[in-house]
């Protein structure tokens, strides 16, 4: 059998970002925080030590609740409950996908593991549960439950707590605080949403406000400024404070103020959405939090709006000299000193004929491409200012729904959600579609060289490559994680594919594709090629994947 192109493959590096953090909890003496980038640990006097990620057997880094019994640290993460020993050894408990855990009840470690597993065989499926006590359950969609007598009860928000006192239920909601009682549901004053919910030193429940302010379970005002704004969750701890944010990590206070202890310079965004190499430099796009490149410190330089037109970035490009973004409403440019945003309808010096750039392309022969829903600007490499060499349209009538392109060499090819394919030679486009080329017109993915070959894939149907000359189409095979295809990237003899259950290889001269390592998280949106390595961006981080070619290799 010939062996693949991508031999060898070792995770050599994961980096997220930790700055989501939903639960802290102190834990063999440090305190950890529960985060969307890992398990972060700090020491006590605010120092951050590690963080536990996918290479130390977390199943997730999407970290949702954490739970202190006996001797070890639980952790619910989206892709199941484990548990942490006291050497920082993870092993997988259960396999739900609860975003919180029950109280440990004054159970030891091995008495708790065996409820988590009793409970997870017994609540109903179809559930994401964010809330427990020992007679109701709370969901992520806002609803209360009563297993014992089946009743059920609608709120707004997803349900972050739930306490029985007494005759009552108090039910905490990301928009409001409820009781619930012979009366039935009644909403009690809240401060500005989205709430979170914490213990006092004394035991009791405060209301955390999106704005700071603290205020006790039912009162109508509190303490502003008491935590950080955009608070989640609370900690005391010899005399000490601590809070983990929603987009600002942690913070520590003893005695003064708020001090955040979350390293700075991090990843820019766990979610990626776009990679480049910019000057020697990697560049990181996501879905909502911008752009970011590391610097030579290995920590990172983030920009957001008003650098670029919008924080949700399509695409990236560099020609060597400028950095392009494609953003959801335009184009963000890089000179080496300055960021110009450019845009339809507003600054726009390189005619783009829609609101969102999808995508840049640098290595065509026109120049660099910058793409968008009804035609592409070339413009020419390395000008500043940015200088327009020609303006391609889109032939008439063959889509309204462009998403995606890229190319090299006198090849572009441009993608779309219901007509297949364009591919532009330098003199004329081609149209490739299903039922002769492609496994299905939806196309979620693409890449192309200047040799001709591409790889095209789909939102259910896997994949179509091209050698140049014909065309191979996988709908399904052993080796693919998932139908759905999010990120392509031809190799020598072959292709990445990126799926949302993980990353294969696929093999063009054996037709064979085979899984990848475990990444930062299965659904890969990003990948680039480097000599020697890969780049995968995933909705959890970046990894980076060591890799080597064979002596031999057949490009067809």
């Amino acid at each position: 059998m010939l062996l693949s192109t991508l031999t060898a493959a070792l995770l050599s590096a994961t980096v997220t970002n930790t700055e989501t953090v939903h639960d802290l909890a102190a834990y063999n003496g440090h305190v950890v925080a529960c985060t969307e980038g890992g398990l972060e640990l700090f020491t006590r006097a605010g120092r951050a030590v590690r963080t536990l990620t996918v290479d130390d057997g977390l199943p997730s880094h999407f970290c949702r609740a954490l739970e202190v019994a006996g001797n070890r640290l639980f952790a619910a993460t989206d892709e199941g409950v484990v548990a942490v020993d006291e050497g920082w050894r993870v092993e997988p408990v259960v396999g739900a996908k609860w975003h919180a855990l029950p109280a440990e009840g004054g159970m030891n470690a091995d008495m708790y593991r065996a409820a988590l597993g009793w409970l997870s065989e017994r609540l109903p499926a179809g559930s994401t549960y964010t809330a427990f006590t020992e007679g109701y359950l709370g969901t992520a969609d806002g609803r209360v439950l009563a297993p014992g007598s089946g009743r059920m009860w609608t709120v707004p928000g997803p349900v972050r707590m739930l306490e029985e006192t007494g005759g009552s239920l108090r039910v905490g909601t990301t928009e409001g605080a409820f009781t619930l009682g012979p009366e039935g549901l009644i909403s009690l004053p809240v401060p500005t949403a989205p709430l979170a919910y914490a213990k006092d030193a004394k035991g009791g429940t405060r209301v955390l406000g999106a704005e700071g302010e603290a205020r006790r379970w039912g009162e109508r005002s509190g303490e502003a400024r008491a935590v950080p704004s955009g608070a989640t969750s609370t900690l005391e701890l010899d005399g000490a404070a601590w809070a983990g944010t929603r987009g600002q990590g942690v913070f520590r206070r003893q005695g003064g103020e708020w001090k955040r202890v979350t390293p700075t310079g991090q990843l820019c965004g766990n979610h990626i959405t776009a990679l480049a190499r910019h000057q020697g430099k990697r560049v990181v796009g996501t879905f909502d939090k911008g752009v970011c490149w590391e610097q030579p410190d290995g920590k990172w330089r983030t920009f957001r709006a008003p650098h670029l037109p919008s924080n949700h970035v399509l695409g990236l490009a560099s020609d060597g000299r400028n950095l392009y973004v494609a953003t959801m409403s335009g184009l963000g440019l890089y000179d080496g000193k300055t960021w110009t945003p450019m845009a339809y309808g507003g600054r726009n010096p390189v005619a783009l004929g829609k609101l969102s750039v999808l995508a840049a392309v640098a290595d065509t022969e026109d120049g660099v491409a910058l793409v968008d829903g009804r035609g592409t600007s070339f413009v020419k490499r390395a000008s500043q200012p940015l200088e327009l060499a020609k303006r391609l349209p889109l032939p008439e009538g063959w889509s309204t729904h462009v998403s995606g392109a890229h190319g090299a060499g006198r090849y572009l090819w441009v993608a779309s959600e219901d007509r297949g394919l364009l591919r532009w030679d330098g003199t004329q486009w081609t149209r490739f579609h299903d039922g002769k080329h492609l496994t299905d017109n939806w196309v979620t993915a693409l890449s192309a060289d200047a040799e001709g070959r591409a790889v095209v894939g789909t939102c259910q149907d896997g994949f179509s490559y091209f050698d140049g000359e014909r065309w191979t189409r996988v709908r399904d095979a052993k080796g693919l994680p998932s139908r759905y295809v999010v990120s392509a990237a031809l190799v020598p003899g072959g292709a990445l594919l990126g799926t949302l259950l993980g990353a294969a290889h696929y093999d063009a001269l054996s037709g064979t594709v085979r899984p990848l390592p475990r990444l930062a998280d299965p659904r890969v949106y990003a990948l680039l090629v480097e000599e020697g390595s890969v780049l995968f961006g995933t909705e959890g981080g970046l990894s980076q994947v060591d890799w080597s070619a064979p002596a031999a290799i057949t490009q067809r």
